[in-house]
């Protein structure tokens, strides 16, 4: 089960109102209902209603046969709209109509601003959703940890496909689509996120993307992707150095290796998430680079690559971790003029202390820089 069969009595019994559920991550946790064709307009809306007990899930005619292939015994009653968003505008009001006054929930960052203002006009009360949909999928059901490790496993061995690969004078760009392609082959449906292959200076900038950029001998090179694997994600991250590294380059590992491992080594149900930002700041504390620690030290993982909640300053003290959460770990130090280093694995929370879905054969920092082609 990936969260699909559950339906309203998921928000708890004291919850009321009707909930109307419109991003893609929603509506395939509910129904089940996975594509990646995803590019603008090319799928049309879809939403999930769960109302009264009972669960519909309303989409364009036009993915019926799609719909139907996929074989989803738990998707709720079937409900087409005629493939244009005013038909969907309408389908979802027709829908609405006996709900009363009672509180139409939403997610207000996944809806349209057309369908939001019809919705207004037609349900007074509107409420959002969001934090309460994240908290159910922030514990993960035994079917989503297996596609979880699945798409870990598939990172991991691509990962460690790159370390034989990678060497003086292949460019980002290359690296990226040979790394991309040995995932796909392995079964990724795609990679959640832009893959980050960063060497040089290019790496102490954490929002510059792969480009032309010959890697160096002596260059860090950070490594940041994941797999997309039965509509879950994957996301971990290494750093190497292209041959003989520097002073500088090893004391910035070894500080980054030494938060993260310690912040891992603390995870167990109970333990507040904030607890483990805070054990990082004081192992980057008095450091002589600390100061470059971005204190964005992780995150869920689940159907995004990406979810909440965020561990980074402001994270309140009252979240704690729990049995069956997925997280990341993720600290990095960025240097202008030396480049950046980040380590980043995934951790199952057990009913003891943790589980690593993530890690390579032989960790460190050097990859010997021979002459070597793309296998």
């Amino acid at each position: 089960m990936t969260g699909q069969q559950r339906g309203y009595e998921c928000f708890g019994k004291e919850f009321e109102g009707t909930v109307l559920l419109t991003g893609e991550a929603a509506v395939f946790y509910f129904t089940g209902f996975y594509t990646t064709a995803r590019r603008p307009k090319q799928i049309g809306y879809t939403a999930v209603l769960l109302s009264g007990g009972v669960k519909k899930f309303l989409f364009p005619e036009k993915w019926r046969a799609q719909i139907e292939e996929q074989h989803l015994p738990d998707a709720g009653e079937l409900v087409s709209y005629a493939n244009t968003p005013a038909a969907y505008r309408a389908a979802l009001k027709e829908l609405l109509q006996k709900n009363g006054s009672e509180p139409l929930w939403l997610e207000l960052e996944e809806t349209d601003v057309p369908t939001y203002l019809e919705l207004k006009e037609l349900a007074g009360d509107i409420q959002n959703i969001t934090p309460k949909l994240a908290a159910i999928r922030l514990i993960k059901s035994p079917e989503e940890i297996r596609r979880l490790r699945h798409a870990a496993k598939v990172a991991v061995d691509a990962m460690e496909y790159a370390k034989t690969i990678l060497k003086p004078g292949m460019r980002e760009l290359e690296a990226v689509a040979a790394i991309e392609y040995h995932m796909r082959k392995n079964g990724s449906d795609g990679v959640p996120f832009t893959m980050k292959l960063l060497s040089g200076d290019n790496s102490s900038v954490v929002t510059r993307v792969p480009g032309q950029i010959a890697i160096q001998r002596g260059d860090l090179v950070l490594l940041d992707f994941g797999a997309r694997c039965g509509g879950y994600s994957s996301d971990w991250t290494r750093t190497f150095c292209m041959g003989e590294s520097t002073k500088e380059q090893r004391e910035m590992y070894d500080l980054v290796w030494k938060m993260e491992r310690e912040c891992i080594g603390m995870i167990k149900p109970g333990l507040p998430f904030a607890a483990l930002l805070e054990k990082a700041c004081e192992i980057a504390d008095g450091h002589p680079y600390g100061s470059y620690f971005n204190p964005h030290l992780g995150h869920s993982v689940g159907i995004n690559s990406h979810e909440w909640p965020i561990v980074e300053p402001g994270v309140s003290k009252e979240l704690i971790l729990e049995e069956n959460m997925v997280i990341t770990v993720e600290p990095g130090i960025y240097i202008p003029g030396i480049g950046g280093v980040r380590i980043e694995d995934e951790i199952l929370v057990t009913a003891s202390g943790y589980e690593l879905l993530t890690g390579l054969k032989t960790e460190g920092l050097i990859i010997e820089s021979e002459d070597r082609g793309i296998c």
